[in-house]
């Protein structure tokens, strides 16, 4: 991975950024490919299928319903490797308008319940990790569910998490060119039915919501405020090819919010 990663925007979610001190990690319900979903999904559920035997079936099906019927809480912020991507400058910063921030990957490392992934594109490398995974569910004996169904539960569970992180970081070979990476946040979420509320484990923040074409959307804060291990979050910003901001304003701005010395750059894209 990249020391650099960039993460483009339009000019007013640059300025929220660098304001607050904060990115927002989204559900990956919420992303922009929504067949993003389904991709691992259903890649699992073609391989258990092809697990189950008659010998296995109760065990597979027990599974596949504890899986099919639960939504991954898995948020996400998505960065590029990729300094000066025409694409990206087309899909998220407003056409070209916005920024880039360079944020330094090294900062993620040492941050608390999160991780960060390039994501997988490769699907013989996501096969073989379903495989892996699976072999967990694979190598429990059939009568384990008779005997010590809450052992099963448990392995189950643990199974799809790991799914779900899987899920988080892999997309179809398509998407290649926008050499993506992820700050991935997994918080244990529980519906407590008897109290009549959530509890939240594990996570950055408060869960928060967020409106988007007639859409509610829950994010996690994550605040880059402090500097980790005395490494600075942001590197470098990135102007847009069709971006007019003038430099010397970008910089104080970017001073008067504490990331001084920053280095600002035009995107050397032919883009008009």
């Amino acid at each position: 991975m990249n020391n650099v990663i960039y993460h483009y925007c339009n000019i007013d979610s640059f300025k929220a950024i660098i304001q607050n001190k904060t990115l927002w990690l989204s559900s990956i319900y919420n992303l922009n490919d929504y067949k993003e979903i389904h991709w691992i999904k259903d890649k699992v559920a073609k391989r258990i299928k092809e697990l189950t035997t008659k010998h296995n079936f109760t065990k597979y099906e027990l599974f596949e319903q504890m899986y099919l019927k639960q939504h991954p809480l898995v948020y996400v912020a998505s960065f590029s490797q990729g300094q000066d991507l025409l694409s990206q400058w087309r899909a998220y910063a407003n056409d070209g308008k916005g920024m880039a921030i360079g944020f330094n990957s090294k900062y993620f490392d040492n941050a608390t319940n999160i991780k960060i992934s390039k994501v997988l594109y490769s699907e013989e490398e996501q096969n073989r990790q379903i495989e892996e995974i699976l072999d967990s569910i694979e190598t429990l004996d059939s009568s384990i569910i008779k005997t010590d169904f809450e052992y099963f539960k448990k392995v189950c569970q643990a199974t799809i998490t790991k799914i779900n992180n899987l899920a988080a970081k892999s997309k179809s070979e398509l998407f290649k060119e926008e050499q993506e990476v992820r700050v991935i946040h997994n918080p244990i979420i529980t519906n407590n039915r008897e109290k009549g509320c959530y509890t939240f484990e594990n996570s950055i923040s408060n869960m928060k919501f967020r409106t988007c074409h007639d859409n509610i959307i829950p994010y996690f804060e994550l605040k880059f405020d402090d500097r980790q291990n005395k490494i600075a979050p942001i590197v470098e910003v990135i102007k847009g090819p069709k971006n007019r901001a003038i430099d010397k304003e970008i910089r104080m701005f970017m001073s008067l919010n504490g990331f001084h010395d920053m280095q600002i750059k035009k995107s050397k894209a032919s883009y008009r």
